[in-house]
């Protein structure tokens, strides 16, 4: 059975997630990815892009996330050089404080 190198060596894929978050700050806070299986059962992975609240504003949110998209597909490689098929969901930061504070209750 074939394993991602994604799955296999986790840690290095995320280390190099979050050295493609830091090129990309002060407008990207985070990202965090998730390994999983997509709805057709491939390998991919789930990125939690958390955008400075400036960076979201609806005047620069296409430009962001657009540098978003060609870095993370570009630096990190995440189907060629990590065999996964990359997805990305964005929130703002003051959005995903207020779920963490949800889940506190």
């Amino acid at each position: 059975m074939y394993v991602p190198k994604a799955f296999a060596q986790q840690a290095q894929f995320e280390a190099a997630v979050e050295q493609a978050a830091k090129w990309l700050a002060p407008n990207v806070v985070n990202i965090i990815p998730t390994l999983d299986n997509d709805w057709s059962g491939e390998p991919a992975v789930f990125f939690m892009v958390i955008l400075a609240d400036e960076a979201s504003h609806r005047d620069q949110l296409l430009s962001v996330s657009n540098r978003v998209l060609q870095a993370i597909i570009q630096e990190v490689q995440p189907f060629e050089e990590w065999g996964v098929l990359p997805y990305f969901n964005f929130r703002s930061q003051s959005e995903q404080a207020k779920l963490d504070q949800l889940a506190l209750v």
